[in-house]
């Protein structure tokens, strides 16, 4: 029998084919008119059939389908911050930082719809500390307030934390490549209600994974658990087609590898034969052919078997037997005949074992357990490259750097490998200096790990809940590690308690730091690169917003608005310097130029011939290809050689603005067919 099926909608409630309502909302149906009741139907079907594909949709109070939310949410009007921006004309269009509220943002960024490689995120957990709700949001999404906390005896915050969160998710898949993948960083508190969302939006057979990263050491609690670890949920646009690349070793690690006995295996490089604590059956010691001494793990055990151990030793040609030495930790590994020998026999029998084992570390290709480069050390072994996994997803601890098994499916990062929560509040005030109050900073380590993992080189990395910067920060470490030239899109809006909105002061203040090698505790290696920094305004994108910009405001919005449908992994434009030019204001990565025919609202925006003869003479005088990208409100004047873009039409066009269907402003409710 299969799983019921759970839906809802405002004052409904159905489970399994059976209808439950109030009489307060059969009033209201009632009320309604003809086309509500009808497009309310719709949607039902419509869920009920989304239902069917995993079983089982999240309900909670106040749930609407994300799509009915995300619909209502206008693209908004946007302003660069030329001040503000990083780096020169060529770096600053890589990046991009947006102050403002990420849904509206989401919704505006329409040329990134289904471009983005990877989202990775770590929205606010509902501590009753870090999240804000507002209200208003459940009948207008479009109001700009971040709201009140929600505390931690709030009886609705998790229904709150789950509105907040549904339309944002479906926003983020949107914006995901059909091969894309969504990493979301959150802790025990929301873990299973963020589990079922994500299973609904994103579907079961599409969770790549659950890291489990250990982001403390234990401490000692008497009444509970020590909270050690959190999670990051992984999942695709398509499993099919998502792809989970290997972490590559760093140019440091391979480096400890050499191979000084001309091993035919491999390069190698020595490993620790011990492992951590005391065992009572792996404590014994043994002894080595060279100078007869005996070795033992200390406080630590042999990590591999007792009958390996004896096959490792005996590879350097002597012969060895259990011997008890009376160090009461168990029967040594001792050369054979020792223990029966006195003084005079045991100094000949040492003689005849280091003459034969030196003989055999001449002659090279030394054994996998060997005592150092000249025989007189303690013993080790070696760690050959060519078993050493390149690089890997660990489904397990991973035990040393270098060793990663290649499926993930739950997985387990130790805070050696993912970095520690502490990490990322160091790493933070190394950058911009203490005093900044978050409390809650994820490592480089672990952010950096997951970008390697499902970003490819040149992809685009998406974090709609910004914070400290981490994800910007470890994009531009990696490009300059991997020599890649992966971009960003970090979207935040957050105030401190003094209201101060920290997009500007905290978030690009980081990634400008990094990228300038300027950090508060003293000057480091620049990473190089730059960003653009947009603020969001309230003011919402329509044909009469367009039209009443200026000529600077026009610019902002066409460099955010503009993309290419052949060329869209690559579709931003580098803005010139203002004032050079009288048409010219951009240029795209195929060196053509993009002019604009308007200086104010209320002056003429024509190309006439006369006007193409001005751009034709701009776009020489700085050596641009002979196709000419124009945007004006007429064009009396065309040609083979122009790409004319009509303003307000293209413009609203390019964020995905249909000014007959107005996807974006279908505000429903009326009797209108």
């Amino acid at each position: 029998m299969s799983a019921p099926i759970l839906l809802a909608h405002p004052g409904h409630f159905f489970a399994a084919g059976r209808t439950r309502k109030n009489k307060a909302s059969r009033m209201k149906y009632e009320e309604l008119p003809r086309s509500a009741l009808i497009k309310l139907l719709q949607d039902y079907d419509a869920e009920r059939a989304e239902a069917g594909k995993d079983g089982i949709v999240l309900n909670y109070s106040g749930r609407a389908a994300p799509w009915q939310i995300v619909r209502q949410v206008k693209p908004r009007m946007c302003e660069l911050n030329k001040r503000a921006s990083v780096g020169g004309a060529a770096e600053e269009v890589a990046n991009e930082l947006w102050d403002g509220e990420n849904l509206a943002a989401m919704v505006t960024l329409y040329k990134y719809r289904g471009q983005v490689d990877l989202v990775l995120t770590d929205p606010p957990y509902n501590t009753g500390e870090d999240f804000r709700y507002n209200d208003k949001w459940d009948k207008d999404p479009n109001d700009p307030d971040m709201g009140e906390l929600v505390a931690k005896d709030d009886g609705s915050r998790h229904s709150k934390w789950l509105r907040f969160m549904t339309p944002r998710l479906w926003m983020m898949r949107e914006m995901l490549k059909p091969g894309g993948v969504i990493a979301i960083c959150i802790d025990h508190r929301e873990l299973y209600r963020l589990g079922m969302l994500m299973d609904e939006i994103f579907h079961e057979e599409n969770r790549l994974g659950i890291i489990n990263w250990q982001k403390t050491t234990p401490k000692n609690q008497s009444s509970k658990l020590s909270l050690t670890t959190e999670y990051v949920l992984v999942y695709a646009k398509s499993a099919e087609l998502a792809k989970t690349g290997l972490v590559e070793r760093s140019a440091l690690a391979d480096a400890r590898f050499g191979n000084i006995d001309n091993d035919p295996l491999s390069d190698w490089k020595q490993g620790d034969l011990t492992g951590k604590g005391a065992s009572k059956n792996a404590n014994y010691a043994i002894q080595s052919p060279f100078t007869g001494d005996f070795h033992h793990p200390g406080e630590r055990h042999w990590a591999n078997k007792r009958s390996a151990m004896k096959k490792w030793l005996e590879e350097w040609d002597v012969s060895y037997e259990d011997m008890d030495i009376g160090d009461k930790r168990g029967k040594a590994l001792a050369l054979k005949g020792w223990g029966a020998a006195n003084a005079t026999q045991r100094k000949a029998l040492l003689k005849r074992a280091a003459d034969v084992a030196g003989k055999r570390l001449d002659k090279g290709a030394w054994p996998y357990l060997y005592w150092g480069v000249d025989g007189q050390q303690k013993p080790v072994r070696k760690v050959y490259k060519a078993l050493v996994r390149q690089g890997g997803v660990p489904t397990t601890f991973w035990l040393e750097d270098d060793e990663a098994p290649p499926a993930i499916d739950g997985v387990s990062w130790l805070r050696t490998l993912s970095g520690r929560s502490r990490d990322g509040i160091e790493e933070l005030d190394a950058v911009v200096g203490k005093g900044h109050n978050f409390e809650t900073v994820k490592p480089l380590r672990l952010i950096k790990k997951i970008i390697q993992i499902w970003c490819r080189k040149d992809g685009i990395v998406l974090d709609p809940f910004a914070g400290s910067g981490t994800t910007g920060h470890a994009v531009l470490e990696l490009n300059q590690e991997q020599d890649a030239n992966r971009r960003f899109v970090l979207i935040e809006q957050g105030n401190d308690a003094k209201g101060d909105n920290y997009a500007k002061t905290l978030t690009a203040d980081r990634v400008k730091r990094v990228i300038t090698g300027k950090w508060k505790s003293g000057d480091r290696e620049p990473l190089g690169g730059g960003f653009r920094y947009f603020t969001l305004k309230r003011e919402k994108v329509d044909a009469t917003a367009v039209n009443a910009l200026a000529r600077e405001e026009m610019m902002d919005l066409l460099l955010v608005s503009y993309w290419d449908r052949n060329d869209k992994a690559k579709s931003y434009l580098k803005r010139l310097p203002v004032g050079e030019h009288k048409h010219l204001f951009a240029v795209n990565t195929r060196n053509e130029g993009f002019f604009l025919v308007w200086t104010a609202p209320d002056q003429p925006s024509a190309l006439t011939r006369t006007v193409f003869k001005e751009i034709v003479q701009e776009a020489k005088a700085a050596g641009l290809a002979g196709r000419y990208h124009v945007y004006a409100s007429l064009a009396p004047y065309t040609g083979n050689d122009i790409e004319f873009y009509k303003i307000p039409d293209k413009v609203l066009e390019h964020i995905g603005f249909n000014a007959r269907a107005d996807a974006f402003n279908n505000d429903g409710g009326t009797d209108a067919d």
